[in-house]
C-alpha cells in the first residue's frame, strides 16, 4: 500500500510541475506598474487591460496592477515585485518604466518590459533604439504636437513671453522645453523656464514668476499632472493670471487648453504589443510606435473665471472639446 502511495504522489508532483512550468494551461502572469492616479496614466492602464481582454488571451493571462502613487520609493519597490513574479510587465509613465527595466535587468532576467505614457524611451534608458528595439522594452510613446499646442498658443494676442513649467527630475519634461524653445526661437517667441523638484514646490515657483511671462507652457509631466489642482489654485491666487496650455487633456482642469494624446489609444496599443509579445513576436521585430490621435480641449469657463478672453479663432478650431 505505501508503494502504491508513493507512485500517487510522485505522479500529482510531475503532473504539478508540468502545470506550473509554461505549458499551454499554465496562465502568464502580467505585471502592471502605473506611476499615479490622474487621468492619463488611468486611461493609459484601461485600454491596456481591454485590449487583453478583447483576445484569446482573455482567459490564459492573469493581470496584477500596482499604483505607485507618484512616490518614488513606492515605484521601486514595486517593480521589483512585479518583475521577480511576472511573465510580462506594462509601466506606465516614464519613472514606472524606468523602474521595471531596472528590476528585470538587476534580476538578470529577459522577461518583456511594455511601456506607454512615455515620451524619450531613448533619454530614460528604457532602450537606444526605437526602431528595432535592441533589448527586451518597446511600446507607445506620448509626444504629442508640441508644434501645434504653441501655435494655438500665438492665436491669444496678448501672449509675448512664455514660461516652461515642469519638473527639473523627468527628463520627459526636459526634451519637451527643448523642443518649445526651438519652435519659440524659430518664431521669435520669448521664453523661460522654471523648474520644480516635487510637487510642493508649485506653489512657491508659480508665485515667484515674473509678470512679464504672459503665458505658461506645460509638458506631459507627472508630477504636475498629479498635482493640477495645485497649480490651478497657484493661478487662481495671483493678481496677474496666466494663459496655461497643457500637453495632456488629463491636465485641463488647471488649463485654459490642453492639446495631447489620447491615452486610451496608447494604452490599447500597447496591450496589443504585449499580445504580439505573448505570442511568440521577438520584441527587436516590434518598433516603438506614436500615438498618432490628439485630442484638444478648451476650458472656456476656467478661462472666465480667470478673465482670460478665449479668442474666436480658438473657440473655432474643428473638433476642440469646450467645456
Amino acid at each position: 500500500m505505501k508503494a502504491k502511495w508513493t507512485l500517487l504522489a510522485t505522479s500529482l508532483l510531475v503532473l504539478a510541475s508540468c502545470g506550473s512550468g509554461g505549458g499551454d494551461s499554465a496562465k502568464k502572469e502580467i505585471g502592471i506598474l502605473q506611476f499615479g492616479s490622474f487621468t492619463a496614466l488611468e486611461e493609459a492602464k484601461k485600454g491596456f487591460v481591454e485590449a487583453l481582454e478583447a483576445s484569446p488571451w482573455k482567459d490564459k493571462v492573469n493581470i496584477n496592477v500596482k499604483n505607485a502613487a507618484a512616490n518614488g520609493a513606492n515605484n521601486s519597490t514595486m517593480a521589483s515585485t512585479l518583475a521577480a513574479n511576472s511573465d510580462l510587465v506594462y509601466g506606465v509613465a516614464t519613472p514606472s518604466a524606468t523602474a521595471l527595466k531596472n528590476a528585470v535587468t538587476a534580476l538578470d532576467k529577459s522577461t518583456p518590459v511594455v511601456f506607454s505614457a512615455v515620451t524619450n524611451p531613448v533619454s530614460a534608458k528604457i532602450l537606444s533604439n526605437m526602431e528595432q528595439p535592441e533589448g527586451n522594452a518597446t511600446g507607445v510613446v506620448d509626444l504629442g504636437p508640441i508644434e501645434r499646442e504653441l501655435e494655438v498658443l500665438t492665436m491669444f494676442p496678448t501672449v509675448k513671453k512664455v514660461c516652461s513649467f515642469y519638473t527639473s527630475t523627468e527628463t520627459n519634461s526636459i526634451y519637451q522645453a527643448d523642443l518649445a524653445e526651438e519652435w519659440m526661437d524659430a518664431h521669435n517667441l520669448a521664453h523661460i523656464r522654471k523648474t520644480i523638484s516635487k510637487a510642493a514646490d508649485i506653489q512657491s515657483a508659480f508665485t515667484s514668476i515674473e509678470d512679464d511671462v504672459d503665458a505658461i507652457f506645460l509638458p506631459t509631466d507627472d508630477t504636475i499632472a498629479d498635482s493640477i489642482t495645485q497649480l490651478k489654485s497657484a493661478n487662481d491666487a495671483r493678481t496677474k493670471k496666466f494663459i496655461i496650455v497643457g500637453s495632456d487633456t488629463g491636465m485641463i482642469e488647471g488649463c485654459t487648453f490642453a492639446i495631447g494624446v489620447d491615452y486610451h489609444t496608447c494604452g490599447v496599443q500597447a496591450g496589443q504589443i504585449a499580445l504580439k509579445i505573448l505570442d511568440g513576436t521577438p520584441i527587436k521585430n516590434i518598433p516603438v510606435e506614436r500615438c498618432d490621435k490628439n485630442n484638444l480641449v478648451i476650458n472656456k469657463t476656467l478661462a472666465e473665471n480667470l478673465g482670460i478672453d478665449v479668442p474666436a479663432e480658438v473657440l473655432g478650431i474643428v473638433g476642440a472639446e469646450i467645456i
